[in-house]
């Protein structure tokens, strides 16, 4: 991860800026496909993101956190790219997202595990939209709730309420 220091040695080194994309590039596009289901339009996106940062690096010694500074960008590029109508709107309660997708399993484990999962990103995709999100940036993304709420314009006890739902769903469909 990068942090403010990071961000000031990016002002002007390329190199640097190489780093910075290869290290969130995926993470940008993923979270900008919670928003945009065409997977060209989010990689187009996702570039632009990068672009607004390259073209703003000066103003980087002023941001405290990379991350968000980031996701804040790709939501706003997301939703400006939907309000423009550029892309089919998508609607959140069809996306399947797979909040597992970065455990690292055996032969044996995913044998015994498949089902729980499936049934627990079954749960998941059952939640209300924004729940869903709130779910995915704390416990996928690995956010502090201060950083999620900040990203998508709640407050932090409002995260925390939707991630204390999704949780509870989670542990009702694992106790049955």
């Amino acid at each position: 991860m990068y942090g403010i220091n990071d961000s000031i040695k990016l002002r002007g080194s390329e190199r640097s800026f190489k780093s910075l994309v290869y290290t969130y590039q995926e993470k940008v596009i993923r979270f900008i496909s919670l928003f945009v289901f065409d997977e060209q339009a989010c990689e187009e996106l996702a570039s632009d993101v990068f672009l607004s940062l390259w073209m703003n690096r000066q103003k980087l010694a002023d941001v405290e956190n990379l991350d968000n500074y980031l996701f804040i960008i790709a939501k706003n590029k997301a939703l400006n790219h939907l309000r423009k109508g550029k892309a089919d709107l998508v609607d959140l309660d069809e996306i399947d997202i797979d909040v597992f997708h970065h455990t690292h399993t055996t032969p044996e484990s995913i044998f015994v595990n498949n089902e729980t999962v499936l049934a627990l990103n079954d749960v998941i995709s059952q939640l209300p939209p924004k729940t869903r999100l709130a779910f995915h940036l704390i416990r996928e993304q690995k956010m502090k709730y201060k950083d999620a709420a900040e990203i998508l314009g709640v407050s932090v006890k409002t995260i925390e309420k939707q991630v204390a739902a999704a949780v509870k769903k989670l542990q009702e469909k694992l106790l049955k």
